[in-house]
Formats: structure tokens, C-alpha cells, sequence
């Protein structure tokens, strides 16, 4: 008996993917066929369940084109970026332009109408706010006392012929941890260490001041999984792994100094440095040979320049007015003769003109060789120093360096602990509290340094808040100005380098208060020491307003309401009369200075109301089209809101002849209808795919109440002709544009309360503004019920993050899992038939053989 076996190959369609199957020729079974009927059960599970997610798909769809009109509907007409925001009561306004009239017009404005017959007779002060001013040089805190020519004077002589101790191990050092980290440590020229023991702790603190991902991506502090180790007797440096997780630490690469005085060599992958017999101290060279070529940057007015430094002749005549000379020339070259170097008192000094800005910039080692005190100095105020090198900050200690008290300023400061509870940090060996405060094991709370911190008590206007020696001043600026009690607004100007203090609101009872002490304690005041006593002449204090202070005023003004005259006082420039807001801008209608006589005698003392000024009146007049053609725009996205919402929840699915509904083709449907097809058949399966959608049935009852107010509201909004009908279902606006002119013409001020008012049942833009945030907002940690639900491109997160993509997602998890299933058993089966053809063959080859050795 003959047999032939062959291979086919599956199509892109076929269970089979890229799996080649015997066609079962050898047996004469179609194993194709027997496989797909043995298998058909998950592919009818995997179809069911991609029907399930593609109806789920058109159910988000369906609910996101819901969601969108309301969206743009809430962007237009409730947003305080829009030009149509129905929201605001200032919108309404511009139906009404108020003018004012006569020869002081310019001095008042005002919005809004009034009934009553208003007339401003005179002003004869307008409200200011308290201010109080006050120079940082006068407060002994840096900078230029704002009179004359600014200046930055360093703190120290410039003493170029002085040995200055450098470091022999200044440069980079870069270390491999693993096989893809990389920690990288830098040691500056004024890191000395005359020992290899000091050597080993400035690296051991490097690596606690850099940061490295560990293996569970948290970033942390290299000395958590790095450490070097000294053998005092070979001096040689060890770097291991402190996690115990057997990575290797090498040295990467180096350069600078630490190259060369130790030796390096890059390519030898090593973890060890050797430091035997090798001098990390330079002592040979002088400040000046130091500072000789060495580079700042120089920022005047907001122009920055780098400057070389000159090179140091010890052999001048005077080196150091030599070196000032020099670098005043490069200075000036620079920035002109506006800015001037010369050593004054043998300090170096900096000068500019009045009103300007001056910054150095430079290393830490350049800046302290150059007696600047670090690597920044300024004319100004430098607000981003701390309390603790502003202030005079004095620390006793006990023998292990615990600081045991401190004070600030002359200030006692109090110990500071936590009240909150205490979590340990095992990556970073550290504890904190509950508002992330650094803090020992006990709770006391730590500052930068690691020691314990102490508080100071800062006081204005009756309102307290403490502060540390590590707050920097910029903070207590924020602090202050962010502080409702003190209602104070605190800023600095390096033009000027002042320091200033203004009251949030106009008028006398905006005040600004600072005592010398606590007021519920004797202890000082920490404002006090950084501003001065303010406002407090009965205060027996040590210090003094060195500032200017301005107490704020009310307003003083005489005017006419229906034909009632009266002088009153107003704590702000802009206030109401009848319903009319009138806005102070200038002073006329009293005497400026005493009137005297012949013979010198005051006849009309200053400030004394002038009679017959001539008044300032008020017209208006209507301009209505803008807010009537945003009204009726807003009533046609509503309308067209209503009637998709009520569409999408009230509209039956299609059924089909046998009454089962149309359900989401499958890709087998598909593979024998043309694209018309399927979009027709589509369309029909898509319809009422949001039928009975209880959110979107309340959705249009809460729309249907936010329009139809009933009572009062409902009577008022019928009066400007906004009213509601019902047809087919569905409840609508309507406007009547006669009605809502008249209404806006006669009583403007109804109008926009008939829309905005917060009180009793609510303006008609607030009630639908309310729901339409409710259920389509996309800001805010809480999103519109909507958005939660199916979530909106207008929320980019909201896309991945909502419950019906959820779904979608769970839809996928289970498909994979059958289809996972599905290839298994197809691997079972071909691996089953395809041994089956096998066998079958290799008998049938067997037989073949047999019959023709026996001449059959």
C-alpha cells in the first residue's frame, strides 16, 4: 500500500499562527478539522469575551461624546478665562456703562446703577495701606544702605603673600557599582586632609552627600551601599558594597590631582587606592599664586561677564594694590567705568553706581581666598542665606559636639521635638515625622547638620510662627506672606535693599504691629531682631524702628445722595452706594494748605471742604447685545446638552427579527462582509448602547432642576423672558431676546443675580454649573462622575484611568488567558495527530516493504 505525507502551512487566520501541521494524509483523517471542532469551545469563549470588551469600547465612546459638549459647554460659559463666563457677576457689568462727568471726572470711576441720585462733593484723602520699609544694611544684614554708590566689601584682608594649604587630592574620583551604576565624587581645592585617616572620612562623607538608585529603584545615599575602608599599615583605601549583595566596586575613572598624586590607573578596574608615603597637602604655594588665573563670574545690573584673575607679581613694588589695579582693569573692561575693584582698608572692595545690582559668583576656595567668605557675595541682601548666618548664632556644646543650647540673634532658642509620629528609614538610616521633619529616634527634631534644632518664636500682628537657624530668609518672607493672620505682604528689592512690609488692606485698621517680646511671654522676638520694633511707643524695648513706617488711612470724602449731604470715611478706595460702585482715584474740593488773611491769621486751615466745587456726577447706559448673544448661545449648547443626554439613556437598542439583539461582529463575521456592510450593521449595534444609564438619568433630572427652579427664581427668570418648554420628551430653554433687553436695560443688577447669585435656591448659571461639574469635571483630585466613569481627552490621565477602561483591561486579561489556553491545547492536538501521521507513515512504509520482499 503506497502513502504520501506532506506539510501545509495555516493561513494568517487559522488556530494554527506559524505552527506547521501534517494534513493527515498518511491516516486519511482531515486532522485540521478535528483540532478546530476540538478547540471551538475557546474560540467561542475568546469571541464572547471580545465582544464583550468591543461593546464596553462603544459604551465609553458613547459616553465620552456625552461628556464633551459639557465640557466645552463648562469652558465657555463658567470659566474665568472665557469672555462668556455667565459665572461672574462682573460679566454682567458690561450691560451697563457708568460715566463719570464734570471737571474732577478723572478723579472717580464706578460701575454698576443706581436709583438714587449720587454726587461726589469732594475728596480729601484717598485709603492707603500701612507700609513699613526698612534697609538690610541698616539692619546690619549686607548690602548697600540704598544712598549712594553700592559696594561689596570682603570680610577679610586679601593677604596674597600668606602659604595657603591646597589640596593634593583636588578633582573628580568616579566609582562602578555594579555593573550600571555610577557614583560620583568631587573634592575641591580647600579638601584637605593631612592624613589618610582624614582622607578616608572626607570620602566616606562625600559618598553620604550624593545620591544613587539602588536595586529597588529608590533613590538614596551612596554611603547606604558603598563604604571605604583604611589599612593603616599598607595605606591602602578599600571601596565595597555595604548591601551584602556582592557587587563589585571599582574605580571608574579620575582626574585633577587625585589622578596624578595618587596614581591612578583607569583601566585597571580597581578597588583600591593607595595613599603610603603620598603628600595630600599642598603647602608651597601662596594665596596669590593660587588666585593667579583663576576665574569668577560678575553679574551687574543683569549682565554677566566671566573675569580672569590677574597673575600675582611678588616682586611688585605693592602686590596686592598691583593685583586690585589689575583686576579693576579687567572689571572695568569688562562693565565699564561704572564699576570699580580697589582694596580699601586692605580688604578687597567692589563698587557700583547708585541703584545697581552686584554679584560674584566663584568657587568656595577662590571666594574665601579673596576674603568674599564663601562663593557668593552680593551688594544686596542675599535673602536665600539662613537665619543662623544672618543673625548672630551662638551654640554650646557637650563633649561629643551635641548642641545642649542656642541662641539666635541674643534669642534663647527652645529644643525642638516632634509631636507626630516617628518612621525609621532603614535605606537611608535616618527618622522622620510625620510631616517629613528630620528627627532622631526620640523625635527631637534635626536641622541640616544633623544636630538638634531649636525654634524662635516670630510674631506680627498678634500672629506667631517659629522659625529655625536653617530657615533662610526668602522662606520667612513666604511664610509671612502666605500667613492670613498676619495679612501682611513681605517683599525684598535688591535694587534698593530694602526690606518692606505692606498691610493687605487699606485703611487705619490695617496696621502692622511688632513688639519687642512674645505677647503671651517675656521672650524676644525674633521679627523684632530682622525688622524693629513697629507701631508700639509705649514699648520699653532694646530695639528701635530703624525703618520708615506709614500708617494706612482711610478714606475721607464728602458726597451727595439724594440731596443728603455728609462727609463719611471708607476703608477702601472703592466702595458702594445704592448699588452704585464708586472708585476713588485722585483728591479734589478741599483746601491743600491754611488760607490766610492780610495779617497772617489762618482764615481756612488745610483740608477744609471747599464750597461750590463742582460735584462729580454719574450717567448710564445700556449695552446689552454681548450678554444677550451669550445667553442665547449658552441656552442652544444647553438645549443641545438636554437632548443628547436624554437620547443616549432613553433610546432602545436594535433587535434583531428572532428579538436578540445586535451584537459586535467577530473577526470571522467580518472576513465575508464588505466595509459597508459592516459599517450599516454597526451602526444598528451601537444604537442604545447607553439605554437605561442611571447616571445619565439623573444627570437629566438635576439639569431638568438646575433650569426649573420653581418658586421665586422660576418667576424671575420667567419676568426677563428665559422660561422652559416641553416637546417629545424633552424639556428645554427658551429666550425671549425682547424681554431679557428690557429686563437688562431697567434692572441689570436682577439680571445677573438671576444668574449668579450663591443665595436661597441659586442663579441659573451656578445650579447648572454645579452639575455639569459634577458630572464632567476634569480638574481637581475628584473628577465629574463622567470622567471617572469613561474618562474624556480633555484629562489626559482619565484616558488610562477610569472604570470602564477598567473593564476593557480585565476584557483583555481574560482574553489572554483563554487564548493562552487555546495554544496550548492546539499544541497538544498537532503534537498528538502529527505523531499519529508518523507512526502511520513509518507502517505504512513498513508494509510496503513486507508486500515487496514477498512479491506481493
Amino acid at each position: 500500500m503506497a502513502s504520501v505525507s506532506g506539510v501545509t502551512s495555516s493561513n494568517s487566520n487559522s488556530i494554527y499562527g506559524n505552527r506547521n501541521v501534517l494534513s493527515g494524509l498518511a491516516t486519511g483523517m482531515d486532522t485540521e478539522s478535528m483540532i478546530q471542532n476540538a478547540v471551538s469551545g475557546y474560540k467561542t469563549k475568546i469571541s464572547s469575551l471580545q465582544q464583550k470588551q468591543t461593546r464596553v469600547t462603544w459604551k465609553q465612546e458613547a459616553m465620552r461624546s456625552v461628556s464633551t459638549p459639557m465640557i466645552k459647554f463648562a469652558q465657555k460659559y463658567t470659566s474665568y478665562s472665557s469672555s462668556t463666563n455667565l459665572l461672574s457677576s462682573s460679566f454682567f457689568s458690561k450691560a451697563v456703562t457708568t460715566t463719570t462727568n464734570g471737571a474732577n471726572a478723572s478723579k472717580v470711576s464706578a460701575t454698576g446703577k443706581t436709583s438714587s441720585d449720587v454726587q461726589l462733593l469732594g475728596v480729601k484723602q484717598l485709603a492707603s495701606k500701612s507700609t513699613y520699609s526698612i534697609s538690610a544694611a541698616a539692619l546690619g544684614l549686607g548690602g548697600s544702605d540704598g544712598t549712594g554708590a553700592v559696594s561689596i566689601t570682603a570680610g577679610e584682608d586679601l593677604n596674597l603673600s600668606k602659604v595657603m594649604e591646597l589640596s593634593n587630592v583636588s578633582g573628580t574620583l568616579s566609582l562602578k557599582y555594579g555593573s550600571n551604576r555610577t557614583i560620583d565624587l568631587s573634592f575641591d581645592d580647600l579638601d584637605t586632609y593631612k592624613t589618610a585617616e582624614d582622607f578616608v572620612k572626607g570620602i566616606n562623607a562625600k559618598l553620604a552627600g550624593v545620591t544613587v538608585s539602588n536595586a529597588s529603584g529608590e533613590v538614596v545615599s551612596a554611603s547606604t551601599m558603598v563604604a571605604a575602608t583604611l589599612d593603616a599599615a599598607s595605606g591602602e583605601i578599600t571601596f565595597s558594597d555595604k548591601q551584602g549583595a556582592g557587587n563589585s566596586v571599582t574605580i571608574a575613572s579620575a582626574t585633577g590631582k587625585i589622578k596624578t598624586t595618587l596614581g591612578i590607573d583607569e583601566s585597571a578596574k580597581s578597588s583600591t587606592l593607595n595613599v603610603k608615603d603620598k603628600t595630600l597637602v599642598d603647602e608651597s604655594a601662596t594665596v596669590g599664586d593660587y588666585l593667579s588665573g583663576k576665574s569668577l563670574t560678575m553679574t551687574v545690573d543683569g549682565k554677566t561677564k566671566t573675569i580672569t584673575l590677574p597673575t600675582y607679581d611678588s616682586a611688585a613694588a605693592n602686590p596686592a594694590d598691583n593685583f586690585a589695579d589689575s583686576l579693576n582693569t579687567a572689571v572695568q573692561k569688562a562693565f565699564g567705568t561704572g564699576v570699580s575693584v580697589a582694596l580699601t582698608g586692605g580688604k578687597l572692595q567692589v563698587t557700583g553706581q547708585k541703584g545697581s545690582t552686584i554679584s560674584i559668583n566663584a568657587t568656595n576656595a577662590v571666594g574665601k581666598a579673596l576674603g568674599l567668605g564663601g562663593a557668593t557675595a552680593t551688594s544686596y541682601l542675599n535673602t536665600g542665606k539662613t537665619l543662623g548666618d544672618l543673625l548672630g548664632l551662638s551654640q554650646a556644646t557637650d563633649a561629643d559636639g551635641n548642641i545642649t543650647a542656642e541662641t539666635l540673634a541674643g534669642i534663647a532658642g527652645t529644643a525642638l521635638k516632634s509631636t507626630s509620629k516617628i518612621t525609621y528609614n532603614k535605606t537611608t538610616d535616618t527618622y522622620s515625622d510625620a510631616e517629613g521633619n528630620l528627627t532622631d529616634k526620640d523625635g527631637n527634631r534635626l536641622g541640616a547638620d544633623g544636630k538638634q534644632l531649636y525654634g524662635y518664636d516670630f510674631e506680627i500682628n498678634g500672629t506667631k510662627l517659629t522659625f529655625t537657624r536653617d530657615s533662610a530668609l526668602e522662606n520667612v518672607l513666604t511664610a509671612v506672606n502666605s500667613n492670613t493672620g498676619m495679612s501682611l505682604s513681605a517683599s525684598f528689592s535688591k535694587t534698593t535693599n530694602l526690606l518692606q512690609l505692606t498691610a493687605q488692606e487699606t485703611g487705619s485698621a490695617g496696621q502692622i504691629v511688632i513688639d519687642d517680646t512674645i505677647t503671651d511671654s517675656t521672650t524676644g522676638n525674633l521679627a523684632a531682631k530682622l525688622f524693629g520694633v513697629i507701631n508700639d511707643p509705649t514699648s520699653a524695648s532694646t530695639e528701635t524702628a530703624k525703618g520708615t513706617f506709614s500708617a494706612g488711612r482711610d478714606a475721607v470724602l464728602t458726597m451727595s445722595v439724594n440731596g443728603t449731604k455728609m462727609e463719611v470715611s471708607r476703608t477702601d478706595n472703592t466702595f458702594d452706594v445704592d448699588g452704585l460702585s464708586v472708585t476713588l482715584k485722585g483728591t479734589f474740593g478741599y483746601s491743600t494748605e491754611d488760607v490766610k488773611d492780610s495779617s497772617g491769621t489762618v482764615t481756612v486751615p488745610a483740608g477744609t471742604f471747599i464750597e461750590g466745587t463742582e460735584p462729580v456726577t454719574f450717567t448710564t447706559s445700556a449695552d446689552s447685545d454681548k450678554i444677550l448673544d451669550a445667553v442665547k448661545g449658552m441656552v442652544a449648547d444647553l438645549n443641545e446638552i438636554l437632548k443628547s443626554v436624554h437620547d443616549a439613556y432613553s433610546t432602545l437598542p436594535n433587535y434583531k427579527s428572532n428579538k436578540t439583539r445586535y451584537e459586535p461582529l467577530t473577526d470571522d463575521d467580518k472576513s465575508g462582509m464588505t466595509e459597508s456592510a459592516i459599517q450599516k450593521y454597526e451602526e444598528k449595534a451601537k444604537q442604545g448602547v447607553l439605554f437605561g444609564d442611571n447616571d445619565l438619568s439623573s444627570l437629566y433630572s438635576k439639569l431638568i432642576s438646575a433650569i426649573a427652579p420653581g418658586g421665586a427664581s422660576a418667576s424671575t427668570l420667567s419676568k426677563m423672558g428665559i422660561t422652559t418648554n416641553y416637546s417629545e420628551g424633552i424639556t428645554s430653554l427658551a429666550v425671549d431676546e425682547n424681554a431679557l433687553r428690557d429686563a437688562l436695560s431697567s434692572n441689570p443688577d436682577s439680571v445677573r443675580d438671576a444668574f449668579t447669585s450663591t443665595s436661597g435656591t441659586g442663579g441659573l448659571m451656578v445650579n447648572v454649573s454645579k452639575v455639569v461639574s459634577d458630572y464632567a469635571s476634569t480638574t481637581g483630585a475628584t473628577k465629574g462622575i463622567l470622567i471617572q466613569k469613561a474618562g474624556s481627552s480633555y484629562s489626559s490621565l482619565s484616558l488610562l484611568n477610569n472604570t470602564m477602561q477598567d473593564e476593557v483591561d480585565n476584557y483583555d486579561k481574560q482574553i489572554s488567558k483563554w487564548q493562552s489556553k487555546l495554544s496550548d491545547k492546539v499544541d497538544y492536538y498537532t503534537k498528538m495527530f502529527t505523531r499519529l501521521e508518523t507512526l502511520t507513515s513509518q507502517m505504512n512504509s513498513q508494509s510496503s516493504m513486507i508486500s515487496g520482499m514477498m512479491g506481493g
